[in-house]
Parts: C-alpha cells; structure tokens; sequence
C-alpha cells in the first residue's frame, strides 16, 4: 500500500467506525434527524419546482409569449451561471478556512509530520479530507434543486449523469484553491503578530466593499429597463474562463443533449482540477514545513509582555460589572477565542459578509419599491439576516460546550452548576450574534426606507430568531456533547450539529411564513381594519410563543444532560 493508500484507508476506516457508532445513539434522535434531512431534501424540491413554475407564470404575464424564446428560459439560464459562480467563491472560502483547521491546527498533524510520510501525500490525504468536509452540504442541498430544474425542462438523461459527473471536478478547483491559499498565508503570516494580520485582514475587507460598491448602480428603474438590467448583470457571470461558467454550460447542453459539447466543458472542468491539486501539492510541498513549525513557534513565543496583556487586557475591566463566577466564564471563552486563529479568521469572514451585504442594500427606486416588491424585499431581507444567524450559532455557539474537551472535569469541580453554565454560553450568545442581526437589520431597514410596520416587524423577527436560535445551539451542544474532538468543523458536521442546523432552518422558514403573512394581510381590503390588527397580533404572539419554546426546551434538556454528565 502507497503511503496515500494508507492514509485514505486509514479515514474510511474511520468512516466506518463513525457510521456504526451511530448505532449508540438513541433511535428517537437518529430517526429525527434522518427524517428532517428527508423533509429538508424534499422540501427544497418542491420549493425549487413552485419558484420556476413561478418564473414561467412571471415572465409570461410580464412579456407574453414571445415564440421560441421566452424571459424565463433566458433568466434561469443566466442564473444558473450566478449561482454556480456564488457557490465557486463561498467555497473557496470555506476551504480555506477549513484547511487550516484540518492541515494545521489538527491535532492529528504532530503525529503525521513525524511518520515516514511524504509531504506530498500528507497533504493530498488531508485535502481529500477538507473536501469532503466542505462539500457534502452542497451535495444534498444542490441534488434536489439541479433535479427540479430537470424535471421541470423535460431534460435528457445525460443532463442527470452530468451532475454526478460535474460535481467532484467543480468542486475540486475551489477546495485546491482555498488549501493553496491557505498555505501561502500561513507561510507568509505565520510570523507575524495577530493585529498586523487583523489589519490586513481589516483593510481587504474594506477593499472588498469599495470594489463592490463601485461596480453596482444606484438607478431608477422602469420596468421594461429593470429586466433588461437584470438579464445583463447575470450575464457577467458567463465568463469563457470561470469554472463556474463551464459547469453552467455542460449542465445546459447535457440537459438539451448535446452530449459532444458537455462532455468537453467536462474535460475542461477535469484538466482545471487536476492541475490545481498539482499547484497546490507543489505549494504544500515547499511552503507547509516551514509555514507549520513558524504558525507553532509563533504560539508559543508570542505572548503579551508583562504588565501588559495585549487587546486581552480590556477585557476584564469590561467585564467587571458581571457577578462571579460568570465574569471568569466569559472571559475563558472570550480570550480561547482569541488565541485561536481559525475561529476569529472565520468571525472577519463573517463580519465581512455582513458588512458588504449592509453597505450595498438600498432602496433603488422604480420598480422595485412599488408594492408588492417592496413588502418582499422587506421580508427577504430578515430571512437573509437570520440564514446567517443560523449559520454563526451552528458553527461558533453550537461547539461552545464540546470544546471544553478534557478541561471539563476542571469546571466539574468548581463551584458550578450546569444551568449555570449553560446560561452563561447561552446569554454569551445573544450578545455576541446580536452585533450581527439586530444592528445590521436595522441598518438595512432603515436604507431600504421600509415603513414603520415593516421595519418593527423585522425587528421583532430578529430579535426572537436571535434568542432561539441561541437557545437551540447552547441547549443541543449541552445535549449532544463530543469532549473527544477539538475541531469545530468536526463537532458541527456530527449528528447533533447537522439537527441544529435543520432545527434551525425549520424555524426561520416557520418566523418568514409567518412574517409574510402578517405582511401580505395588512395589505389585504377584504377585511376591516380592526380584524386585520387581531390576525396581525395573533401572528406575533404564535412567532413568540415558538421562539420561547424553541429557546427552553432545548436548554433544559441541555441542563439536566450535563448535570449526568
């Protein structure tokens, strides 16, 4: 066996050990779980189908039948290379992030450098690792929407094969991308001080913005001129030299079956990949020794200088108001999150998101702020806002407790409780994520000029959907505890990280129903005025309810896990 072959083995052997593990599990929440991702799976099919049979009633009713070429086959086409070029950026990025976490910051990696194995077989063993990781989730949710499509065009069988055979090359490029970013600012910052790394990191945000923000327009749009604006800009994303584009391109001619040319956009994906990988195995090769022992060297040398305490010196004072022993609690978690670069990298990634999302959201006029567009934006914008609320208390609140590890005896010892401790990492989380929800909604709001009632009502949404989510993700890592895996991306992508997410994005389709419909009555004249307010009330009063369910019960039960623990 090859020292590759080893290593792979070695992680399907592991695989396997996990898939039976399951086993021990109680079979109420195996069964939960394999039936939400089932209702998930399903969910987004169906959801997919009634929005392009949507597009067709859309774009029929707006410009008629045009003959051979209708809006919508135009628009979904140009879409499908948009999203296909947002999924290729999203998953750069999340394979940066998590090859530093599974190249570097594993543990398994002391171990591994000092075995006889090749440097290039080391890193091409964990890069199938990180593209496992980083990839499956756009696997399951990708499958029924790409399925929809077909079904809904009457595409040829090839069109079904090419997704199979489309999905491990497109998604190789990002992930050999993002590993070779990855160990090219490690080699290059890794001797560097944490806040000449922020500012760096800082000051590309900003670039980001600025770039951003020049491209896109500020027009009043007419009718007639905002469809056509659309149809252009998608058209952007159908560049000859994205990957995205070539993906795009095969699924289309695969779907009309024109198998000679998917099969080239195929081989183009196939050549583009393998030689990335190649890049990238080259770049680990001469930068990943070097780049690892000075990330390592730098931890242990780099430290505040007595007396002073670096940034962390703040943070006592601040917290001085808080009562003993929350204040020690918070400040643990607060200067562990500090101290480790995979998680506050993955927090400018997400400040980033949101501040590029805030500076660029207006009210352009025209169309699109005439009803019922207007009310939709309004509604699309919470849902937005807590899509990525639910994706920070999944990946940053849901391992709070797990990543305690072997510490935990310590806190088993001291003079706490469990409820106390799940409080702690639960209010910790209401104030942290609020940063990210309220304010940025808010701000949104206000630049979007939404009404008075449309602006509460999305204030109202976040802030419920801020205490249940954090209920949810504080309340499930208590229940569903892993001390054995100080990786977070592990401890998310287990059974129990898997139900919050699918718990979490069944209660903000439950709030952004209801939301709508609170909206969508108010603009109703088929009652009066005092009917439609008791609906509206009745609606904010089931949208608490839940929220205050969603936040105890899982908390309690958090509670009462921990205390057996």
């Amino acid at each position: 066996m090859t020292q590759l072959g080893a290593l792979l083995w070695a992680k399907v052997l592991m695989s396997r050990h996990w898939v039976a593990s399951v086993r021990r599990e109680s079979r109420l929440k195996v069964g939960f779980v394999s039936l939400s991702a089932a209702v998930l799976w399903f969910g987004a099919f169906l959801f997919t189908s009634g929005l392009l049979r949507l597009f067709d009633h859309f774009g029929e009713s707006m410009f008629g039948d045009t003959g051979d070429v209708r809006f919508a086959d135009v628009l979904l086409n140009r879409l499908l290379s948009t999203i296909a070029l947002t999924l290729l950026v999203l998953l750069v990025v999340s394979n940066v992030l998590v090859s530093f976490a599974t190249v570097y910051r594993s543990k398994e990696v002391a171990y591994l450098i000092q075995a006889p194995i090749s440097v290039p077989a080391f890193f091409v063993g964990r890069f199938v690792e990180c593209l496992t990781f980083s990839s499956w989730a756009l696997a399951f949710l990708g499958a029924p929407v790409l399925l929809a499509y077909g079904l809904h065009r009457g595409a040829a069988l090839g069109f079904y094969v090419a997704l199979a055979l489309f999905f491990v090359p497109f998604v190789a490029i990002p992930a050999a991308l993002g590993s070779m970013i990855t160990v090219i600012l490690v080699r290059v910052f890794s001797g560097l001080r944490r806040g000449a790394v922020i500012a760096t990191a800082v000051l590309a945000i900003a670039f980001a913005m600025v770039a951003v923000r020049s491209r896109i327009a500020d027009p009043a749009l007419t009718q007639t001129e905002t469809f056509q604006a659309i149809a252009d800009t998608l058209g952007r994303t159908q560049s000859p030299f994205l990957p995205s584009h070539w993906l795009a391109e095969g699924l289309l001619r695969a779907a009309v079956g024109e198998v000679g040319t998917a099969a080239f956009y195929w081989l183009l994906l196939v050549a583009n990949a393998l030689l990335l990988v190649w890049l990238a195995t080259i770049a680990a090769e001469l930068f990943f020794y070097q780049g690892w022992s000075a990330l390592h060297a730098s931890d242990e040398l780099r430290g505040p200088r007595r007396g002073s305490g670096g940034p962390l010196r703040f943070v006592d004072p601040l917290l001085r108001p808080l009562p003993q022993p929350l204040r020690c609690l918070v400040a643990k978690d607060i200067k562990l999150f500090w101290r480790d670069p995979a998680q506050w990298t993955q927090f400018l990634i997400f400040f980033g998101i949101m501040a590029l999302y805030t500076a660029n959201i207006r009210n352009t006029g025209g169309l699109f702020s005439q009803e019922p567009f207007r009310s939709w934006i309004a509604i699309l914008n919470m849902a937005a806002t807590m899509l990525i609320l639910a994706t920070l208390t999944t990946r940053f609140i849901y391992p709070l407790i797990s990543l305690e590890g072997r510490r935990f005896w310590i806190l088993s010892l001291s003079p706490l409780t469990a409820n106390t401790l799940v409080w702690q990492k639960f209010w910790l989380s209401v104030v942290t994520t609020s940063f990210f929800t309220v304010g940025p909604a808010l701000i949104s709001g206000i630049r979007l000029e939404l009404e008075a009632f449309e602006l509460a009502l999305t204030l109202f949404g976040i802030v419920a959907t801020t205490f249940a989510l954090s209920g949810l993700a504080v309340g499930l890592g208590s229940l569903y505890p892993n001390f054995e895996e100080d990786n977070p991306s592990r401890i998310t992508s287990g059974m129990g990280g898997t139900l919050n997410f699918i718990l979490s994005l069944a209660f903000i389709v439950a709030v952004t129903t209801a939301q709508a419909f609170a909206v969508i009555w108010r603009r109703s004249d088929q009652i009066g005025d005092g009917a439609r307010w008791w609906v509206i009330g009745a609606v904010l009063v089931a949208v608490a309810a839940l929220a205050l369910v969603t936040t105890w019960v899982p908390l309690r039960l958090g509670m009462r896990n921990l205390a057996r623990v």
